[in-house]
């Protein structure tokens, strides 16, 4: 016989079954309400490493610039010295055939003028001409001083270029390993959430691959995002009235315009900008991660949904240290670019999922 069955027939046994019940209800309400009040602790820490990540990823940027300068200013002294030498050689060489011509009358200066077959007024012309070649001499003297001087002063200035690019580079290096530290941590804190990321990660996998071209994927990712319900919507019209003030993703030149041609004679519906080694990529403002993974031509794509139809897409990033359906602040670092030489990112702006030139939204004071 059950215990139920039991205590419905012995009243004492029923209030005794009753308030066990009632303690196990109540020591499972008190459970629940510390796993919600650690999960609020566990996203306030999230949102302050965030916030701290927000900050180091705008002084790695700054730190990129100027190393990006003091490269630019020891590449002008290079230059320069170059020039330098090249005018060094040609006085010396100048110098020489004077010195030649001196020396050639100092040795045999008698014999020189006997065996002379030129008419008087020439010779005396010569003469002429050879005592100008001093004064000549002594000012390709003292111009030769001022270029090795100036040679000299270039070579110290280039040695102090070096040593600043080299104190420059270990602080940048500093700033990246204290990134690195804290994109841990904040993996570390969402492990709490992983298991929706999965599903979110997933879900997105499986509509690319589902996706016969770019648009038809936006148009999967946003009607799926639609259904689920997001941690932190974006405010309607917050994207649109940011409008010009949104900063660039990474510190660079662009080398490619929006609706210019590409090398394969395609017109480009975004633009490209080139950037240094290891760049910081950041979020260029509020969002959602809608997709972050390898997409057919684009390498390591990201798409980060803005709220009324916008989504920034980003291509050409060497680590992602972002996933899907996490969300994220403006300025917040979503990875970095490729160690090899002059890598390109590639940035798209669109809005219901047809392409727009990204040129009047974003802060050209703040591209670097």
């Amino acid at each position: 016989m059950s215990s139920f069955c039991f205590a419905a027939q012995n009243p004492d046994s029923a209030k005794s079954e009753l308030s066990r019940i009632t303690s196990q209800f109540k020591q499972a309400e008190k459970e629940h309400k510390k796993l919600r009040e650690k999960a609020k602790i566990v996203q306030k820490e999230i949102l302050d490493v965030r916030r701290k990540m927000v900050a180091a990823a705008g002084s790695i940027q700054e730190q990129e610039e100027s190393l990006d300068r003091l490269e630019q200013k020891l590449a002008e002294f290079e230059a320069q010295q170059s020039l330098m030498k090249k005018r060094l050689e040609v006085r010396k060489e100048q110098r020489m055939r004077v010195l030649a011509a001196l020396q050639s009358l100092a040795f045999k200066p008698t014999e020189a003028l006997m065996a002379q077959p030129l008419a008087p007024e020439d010779t005396l012309r010569s003469a002429l001409l050879l005592r100008e070649a001093v004064p000549q001499l002594e000012y390709s003297t003292e111009g030769l001083r001022k270029d090795l001087n100036k040679i000299a002063s270039l070579t110290t200035a280039i040695r102090a270029q070096y040593a600043q690019i080299k104190t420059m580079t270990q602080r940048l290096n500093e700033k990246r390993r204290n990134m690195n530290v804290l994109i841990k941590k904040k993996s570390e804190l969402q492990t709490a959430f992983a298991s929706e990321s999965t599903r979110a990660k997933n879900r997105a996998e499986n509509l690319a691959r589902q996706a016969g071209d770019l648009k038809e994927l936006l148009a999967k990712l946003e009607a799926d995002s639609k259904k689920r319900v997001k941690e932190s919507a974006v405010p309607t019209g917050a994207f649109m009235a940011a409008k010009g003030r949104i900063p660039y993703p990474v510190k660079g030149n662009i080398i490619k315009k929006y609706g210019e041609l590409t090398e394969a004679g395609i017109t480009s519906k975004g633009i490209t900008i080139r950037t240094r080694p290891n760049a910081q990529v950041i979020s260029p403002y509020d969002g959602t991660v809608l997709f972050a993974g390898q997409f057919r031509g684009y390498g390591q794509l990201l798409i980060i949904e803005h709220g009324d139809g916008y989504h920034t897409l980003l291509a050409g990033i060497g680590r992602l240290d972002t996933s899907v359906g996490q969300s994220l602040l403006a300025g917040e670092p979503v990875g970095i670019m490729l160690a090899q030489s002059k890598p390109t990112l590639y940035i798209e702006l669109r809005k219901n999922g047809q392409p727009i030139n990204p040129a009047g939204w974003l802060n050209h004071k703040n591209r670097g």
